[in-house]
């Protein structure tokens, strides 16, 4: 495979990463909606708990875009290096 495909992988794993934050973001805001609508079916500590499982997941997906982009930095800047 070369760099412009690796490159282009990166591309297209880093635009999966931002679908699945912004997926996380909608389900917190859903369940802080639902709860602010339905508060009184809710128990309040299974309530934390599930967004907090959400919020570790949203920064699991966050570090795995930290190392996608470091990886995307780097590998354009020796695209660059070799096209020079």
């Amino acid at each position: 495979m070369n760099q412009m495909e690796i490159y282009n992988r990166y591309v297209e794993q880093e635009d999966g990463y931002y679908r699945q934050l912004n997926t996380l973001e909608q389900c917190q805001h859903a369940i802080f909606d639902h709860i602010f609508r339905c508060g009184e079916q809710f128990d309040k500590l299974t309530a934390e708990e599930v967004l907090l499982k959400v919020y570790q997941l949203e920064n699991t997906v966050r570090l795995e875009l930290l190392y996608l982009k470091l990886a995307k930095a780097f590998l354009a800047f020796e695209m660059k290096e070799a096209s020079s």
